[in-house]
């Protein structure tokens, strides 16, 4: 659980950095920081750390990643959090987009909010003055939305007052007595639910999942697969068009030391987000955190083309001797690991080593690379 919140941290505070329509002058990083009450931070904050208490006032955008989280105070702005534990009592004079493992929040926004999480509650005094849109495991409303109201998650309850329509796709869906839904309200579920007299003034629509037929889902399949394929092959013939001498030397790295290249692949799997994590903690490191995670990312979605070509060449050489080009060795290998992890059971084992065979190829290659041009 814990790294699964540390990832979603990088992610989603990368998602911040890069896409958020601000630029945060107050950046903070600390085990532990706090905006005490009465206090008042006359700019945008961007705060990253493990325990992060607000209670003061932030009169412009709000940016805060952490274990544990408690707004209490009063955002003039926009408000992006992204945590374990996250607590908002506080005000938020716009938009808020909240994702993190258990959510409660206790305050009030003052237009729309998107939050994703595990646990989401919206509690009887809380108040969104827009659009409320919530997905995660478990879900309950019982504050008010101004707007219209979208759930989805494995269960859903309903307790509050919407004045806009409600829709909701989840297998577990309770409309309380207290509820107030001023428009219609349209449910997916396997099952038709109980809706007490007096809830819902507009209309009330129930929609049955939609169930792929085998042939649907065999195409569906079968597409994803062939686009999936044709993305790699293009992007592989791509490296070798163009980095020719650098992407021919990591795949003979694999065919010479393949065991080495999966093991040194194992240890960068872990070890390069990690160093990514320490960079982004340091807050003067984030760029250089994201730029590392960034490369993380296309590595590990390219680590498939050395493999591929280190397959491909003595199966064309083989097959063809005169054939010696090595665009025909990658389509020839990519394709040998496109069945392969097709098969059932051990397909993802297989994906699993190849992935991590070209990781640590690639990273092998890099350092002697480096090690030669400090040499030279």
């Amino acid at each position: 659980m814990e790294s699964s919140n540390t990832l979603l941290l990088i992610l989603f505070l990368s998602v911040i950095l890069i896409c958020a329509p601000v630029t945060a002058t107050e950046t903070v990083g600390a085990d532990q920081y706090t905006l005490g009450k009465g206090e008042v931070l006359d700019d945008d904050l961007m705060v990253a750390g493990g325990t992060i208490i607000i209670g003061g006032d932030v009169s412009g955008d709000l940016i805060a990643a952490g274990g544990d989280i408690k707004l209490a105070g009063r955002v003039g702005d926009d408000a992006w959090i992204a945590g374990g534990s996250l607590i908002i009592d506080g005000e938020i004079s716009d938009d808020l987009r909240v994702a993190g493992g258990a959510i409660n929040l206790r305050g009030s926004v003052g237009d729309n909010a998107m939050i994703a999480g595990g646990t989401i509650t919206a509690g009887s005094k809380s108040s969104v003055g827009g659009d409320l849109d919530v997905a995660g495991g478990s879900i309950e409303i019982a504050g008010d939305v101004g707007g219209d109201l979208s759930c989805s998650g494995g269960s859903v309850v309903i307790g509050g007052s919407i004045d806009g329509n409600v829709t909701i796709n989840a297998d577990d869906i309770r409309i309380l007595q207290s509820a107030r839904i001023q428009g219609d309200l349209e449910y997916t579920s396997d099952k038709e639910i109980e809706i007490p007299a007096g809830t819902v003034i507009g209309n009330v629509v129930h929609k049955l999942p939609e169930k792929e037929t085998l042939a649907e889902s065999l195409y569906s399949e079968t597409t994803s697969s062939i686009m999936s394929f044709l993305s790699i092959l293009l992007t592989g013939l791509s490296l070798v068009r163009f980095t020719r001498n650098t992407t021919i030397r990591v795949s003979d790295t694999i065919a010479t030391q393949i065991l080495k290249s999966l093991g040194l692949g194992i240890i960068a799997l872990i070890a390069i987000p990690l160093i990514a994590l320490i960079l982004m903690i340091t807050v003067i490191g984030v760029p250089l955190g994201l730029i590392v995670l960034f490369a993380y990312i296309v590595m590990l979605y390219i680590s498939k083309i050395f493999v591929g070509l280190a397959i491909g060449r003595p199966i064309v050489t083989y097959a063809k001797k005169e054939i010696s080009s090595p665009y025909w060795h990658l389509v020839i290998g990519l394709l040998v690991i496109a069945l392969a992890t097709m098969i059932p059971l051990v397909g993802f084992l297989i994906s699993l080593i190849v992935i991590l065979t070209g990781l640590g190829a690639l990273a092998m290659t890099c350092r002697s690379m480096y090690d030669e041009s400090r040499a030279a």
